[in-house]
């Protein structure tokens, strides 16, 4: 076991890019004359990335612990990011001098297979394993989650979708957070401890490693929640208007 906690210059890193998140935000938002609710929501979301931040910064803590930072930013963050920018503006990221990022980003199919594989890929015993031994792995990892999130979640959004049918997009949501739900009922469920590193951990809720896991697998259960609910509205209500 290598490293227990993150070094200042990763902490460092963290802090920039959401400085720099927020001072781009507070910009467009004054320029645009944005409503305050939206800024409220990003800067909500800003907020969270820190917290979900510390939560990552020693993963051997608990697993409960570092399944809640990475889902908080995989499936809260993202969706409060988005909301935090107008529709209209969404939309923007469509046009021409944007293509050299959006038609990749913004690709309903780019977007499903990177959140996928990120979901399996980071969940794997082999990935995970080293991300619990090395503290330095979890903020890759929880920046990629942030970003597939963003990707993923964009398709769901009024503005930034690619998807054109609402109920198209809610089948989308819906298969796309299958994977998931099935990693989430296996921790539930399992009646081994899958990580290695977690063996010798006593967790800071005096909890066994099994008990962490399973808990950790029912955070993850409620954190897609939300995700399941956003598809199952966009099935239900096809002809809705909204401003999200």
């Amino acid at each position: 076991m290598t490293s227990s906690a993150w070094p200042l210059t990763a902490w460092g890193g963290w802090f920039a890019l959401v400085g720099a998140a927020l001072a781009a935000y507070g910009l467009a938002a004054w320029r645009g004359r944005w409503p305050w609710w939206r800024a409220l929501i990003f800067a909500t979301g800003c907020a969270l990335t820190l917290l979900a931040a510390w939560g990552l910064h020693n993963p051997l803590a608990s697993m409960t612990g570092y399944t809640i930072a990475l889902m908080t930013l995989g499936q809260i963050v993202s969706p409060l990011l988005l909301i935090g920018v107008p529709p209209q503006v969404r939309a923007q990221w469509h046009a021409p001098k944007h293509d050299w990022w959006s038609l990749w980003v913004l690709d309903a199919w780019v977007a499903a297979a990177v959140f996928v594989i990120l979901t399996l890929g980071v969940n794997l015993p082999g990935v995970f394993n080293s991300a619990l031994s090395n503290a330095l792995y979890s903020g890759p990892i929880g920046l990629f989650l942030l970003i597939s999130g963003l990707m993923f979640w964009a398709q769901l959004l009024p503005g930034s979708t690619r998807i054109e049918a609402r109920w198209v997009a809610g089948i989308y949501g819906w298969l796309g957070s299958l994977p998931m739900m099935i990693i989430a009922a296996f921790w539930v469920w399992s009646g081994q401890v899958l990580y290695t590193p977690y063996l010798d951990v006593l967790c800071l809720w005096n909890l066994s490693p099994l008990d962490d896991q399973h808990y950790a697998g029912l955070v993850m259960f409620i954190a897609g929640l939300p995700l399941q609910l956003r598809a199952a509205w966009l099935l239900i209500m096809p002809g809705a208007q909204e401003q999200g």
